[in-house]
Parts: C-alpha cells; structure tokens; sequence
C-alpha cells in the first residue's frame, strides 16, 4: 500500500485530545525538523521529517502542506519516501529553492548498513510543487567531495548570481561545521570551503543550517548537539543559534560578530526560514527537543511533534526581533483590556498580552497543575514540572529555564494552544514549550503589584458562541 494511501484510511484513528489549533501538525505519526520551508506559486510551502506509520521516530519521508495565510494548513501527499539506494534508510532533512517555475528540493539521503553510516546529498524537482522527480544523477554531493560521509546532512540550498550554493553540516574530530559547495549546474559540484567552524565548547556537529540578510547583517543559523552551557543560555539538550556577521564570499568565510541563542524554552530546534512576497523574513522550527519522552506517544494518540507558530524577524537596535505575523494576529478580538493591582484571573485565552514594571509571576492551569512563568531580580524563570502529564529527559533542569533581563517595562505575549505554549518577551526573548495538561480547564493568574493586561478570543469561537 502506498504511503498516502496507508495515512488517509489511519489518520481517523488519531486521537485529537492534545492536537493544537494553531501551531502545523502532521494528520498522523511522527514529526520533526521542518524541511523546504518556502513561498512557492503565491503559497507557503512547508515539508518535514515525517514517520507517518509511526508515533516514534523512524525512516524519514518527507512531509508537505501549504497554506495562504501559515494558519490554515492544507495537507499534500508526502514528497519524497526513502525508495533509492542512496536514501532507503531516510530522505533526511534539507531545503527549497524555487527557480524559474521550478521548485527545487536538497535533501540528505540516509543508509545504514550493519552501523556503518552513510549520508549524501541529493536533488529533486517539481513543476506543479506536489509530485517531485529524484535526479538521475544523484547522489551529487558525496564521497567524491568530502571525506567524513557518517555525520554530513542537513544542505541550505540557494543561489547568488549564476552559481548554486550548498551548506553542509558535519563534523571533524567532534567539533561542528558547516562546508560550502558550488555549482554551475546543480548536477556538477565542488567543495569550496569550511564556511564556519566550531569552537570546542559550541556542539560535535551544526544540524540544519541556514543563511539569510536582514538589513545590512547576515545570519546563520545552526543546530548545534551539545553546545556548552553558558550560565543560563544553551542550556536545552541541544541549542538552536544564530549567529550575526558577514559573508567573505571570494573567501567562502563566514566571519562572525556574534552568536545567540535563538529561543531559551524547552521545545525548539531546527529553524528554517523564508522570504515571501511582501519581503518578509520568516521563521519556523520544531516544536520539540531529542531526548525526551512525547505524551501524545506515550498515551497511544498516534502521532507526535508540532511546528512553533511562524514569526516574522527583523534586525533592530542590534539584536534580532521576532513577532508574530499579522495573519496570527487578525485571527483574534479583543475580549478584555484592564489596568491591574494586584492580581488579575482570566479563563485560559488563546493569546494574552501583559505590560510589567517590576516583578510578576504567571501561572497557566490549575491548582494542582499549572505551567509557571516568574520574575524576580531581573531573573525570569520558566518551569513546568507540575504542567500535567511529566516529561522526562537525561539532562539536568528538564522542567526550568531561566535567563536574565535588563529591562525596567516588560511587554509579555502569550499564546496557549492546548499543547504548547509561547511566550514572548519585548520580541526579544521567546520560550517555546510543550505541556499535556490532565485537566480540560484551567485559568491564567498573574500576579503583580501594578500591571496592564489585554486578552484575546478567536474570532471564530466568538461567532460560534453568538450562532449558539
């Protein structure tokens, strides 16, 4: 039975209890990195690592949906499955470019003999954006370019000028890289250069890089697995950062002023980004981290892993900003907008804003399990360990992060959607978390000496209750 066909007679059977409204899921089985995250045709096109006979992780297909607005997704037939000798144990992750009235699929193609790994990079093509052609001539980026092949995956596919450009990711000697190769054809490469590499205490490989303007800066984002903790940043299972500077390009160089972490909660990784029509920079990633065990697995829901709600970057005031796009925005009304002493209660609400001139605690749940946001001495603490059904995780801190504020006014974003939740801080710092809360009801309590708060409905829910 074909793929699509298996997930259109099993993707009834999926149990929707946890299924948020808002952020990207797969209709059944399991997900992680975002894949070919692109505006194609007048249409955002996402694909992503997808094991759709499966709640765990397993061989990687490669899943696809598009959407107008990044809220309201439309399911597609999956895009490629691990069907050659080059990619039959997983089509891992990689990008889309979409040249003349052709989108362009990179990806890693995956085989595991008997342990002995191998990971090339190979090509596939469409014309009406749903059914993809492999290249006949894959793999085009393997052993004949590189020597380490075990830890080599993840291509940035782009173009500047008349010449085809390759991110890699990979490793030497433990310590993460990025390569670049070039191309006049996309069929005919050549290794160019170590685009960016590592220090010892910065991960043992870079997943899923990115490169990017905004403004006079260039930005590459990479995934690093086990990059040091630095007192309270990078301290998740593996970090998502970017790092800000400029591309010597006869060089092949990256040269670095700074590097971020890119979001400090609990449940993100793999960021992937795209230009639209209107010039806007935009991100989405994982919803999700390695290591830990996923409720909606564990329960028997049948699938597992979401996407962050997409944000829109900008370069301000020498720090990046991430806000939602106004299309999250017009979904909701506002519903109550008050000045606060003291204390201020609300039924759970889709999105929340709230501004702080000094200390405050949010509490999101019930009495017995809440999700919990404190401020105290320009310390902030996220922690979820009393949120519901218990993640579990190796690292240390599993349920707590933490990172240190300088502002005197705080604007708080919130957003809960059944399953996850996101909270903005002056568009500066974002943690994106997951809960599985027991209860189906709950509140948002916030706690402060004086403090202004505007909460939101959807819009949609609002007409419902006036029909009712």
């Amino acid at each position: 039975m074909h793929v699509n066909e298996w997930i259109e007679q099993n993707k009834v059977a999926v149990n929707t209890r946890y299924k948020p409204k808002y952020h990207f899921s797969a209709p059944i089985g399991w997900i992680n990195d975002p894949n070919g995250f692109v505006y194609f045709k007048d249409e955002y096109h996402l694909f992503y690592q997808y094991h759709p006979y499966s709640s765990k992780w397993g061989p990687m297909h490669w899943g696809h949906a598009k959407t107008k607005d990044l809220i309201h997704w439309e399911h597609l037939p999956v895009a490629l499955t691990p069907d050659q000798p080059y990619d039959k144990d997983g089509c891992f992750s990689g990008t889309a470019l979409v040249v003349d009235n052709t989108l362009l699929l990179m990806y890693t193609g995956h085989t595991d003999r008997d342990g002995q790994i191998k990971q090339v990079q190979c090509l596939a093509k469409s014309t009406d954006g749903i059914h993809f052609e492999k290249f006949k001539t894959n793999p085009v980026i393997d052993e004949r370019h590189v020597n380490n092949t075990s830890d080599f995956r993840d291509p940035k596919l782009f173009k500047r000028g008349e010449t085809y450009y390759a991110l890699v990711a990979s490793t030497t000697n433990h310590v993460g890289n990025v390569l670049l190769f070039q191309s006049p054809d996309l069929e005919n490469w050549t290794f160019k250069s170590i685009f960016l590499a590592a220090e010892k205490n910065q991960g043992t490989i870079w997943e899923c890089p990115d490169l990017f303007t905004i403004g006079d800066k260039d930005i590459l984002i990479v995934s690093p697995i086990g990059y040091a903790p630095d007192e309270f940043r990078f301290t998740n299972v593996n970090s998502s950062v970017w790092f800000t500077g400029k591309v010597d390009w006869p060089n092949g160089k990256f040269l670095t002023e700074s590097v971020e972490e890119i979001d400090g909660g609990l449940d993100f990784y793999a960021a992937q980004t795209l230009i639209d029509d209107k010039n806007r920079r935009i991100m989405i990633a994982w919803q999700q981290m390695w290591g830990r065990n996923i409720p909606t697995d564990d329960l028997g829901h049948g699938w597992a892993g979401s996407m962050i709600i997409p944000k829109e970057l900008r370069y301000d005031g020498g720090v990046i900003k991430q806000d939602y796009l106004s299309e999250f925005y017009d979904q909701f009304v506002l519903s109550e907008e008050k000045a606060c002493q003291t204390s201020f209660e609300t039924e759970i609400v889709p999105l929340l804003s709230a501004e702080f001139e000094g200390d405050f605690t949010i509490k999101i749940g019930t009495t017995d399990e809440f999700l919990q946001v404190s401020y105290r001495n320009h310390l902030l603490t996220f922690y979820r360990s009393k949120a519901g059904y218990q993640i579990k995780a190796d690292e240390n801190q599993a349920s707590v992060r933490q990172c240190r504020l300088v502002y005197d006014k705080i604007k708080v974003t919130l957003v809960v959607d059944v399953s996850t939740v996101e909270l903005l801080i002056n568009n500066e710092y974002v943690f994106s978390n997951t809960m599985y809360p027991k209860a189906d009801s709950g509140k948002i309590q916030i706690y402060s000496e004086t403090f202004s708060v505007s909460s939101f409905k959807d819009k949609n829910e609002l007409d419902k209750e006036m029909i009712m």
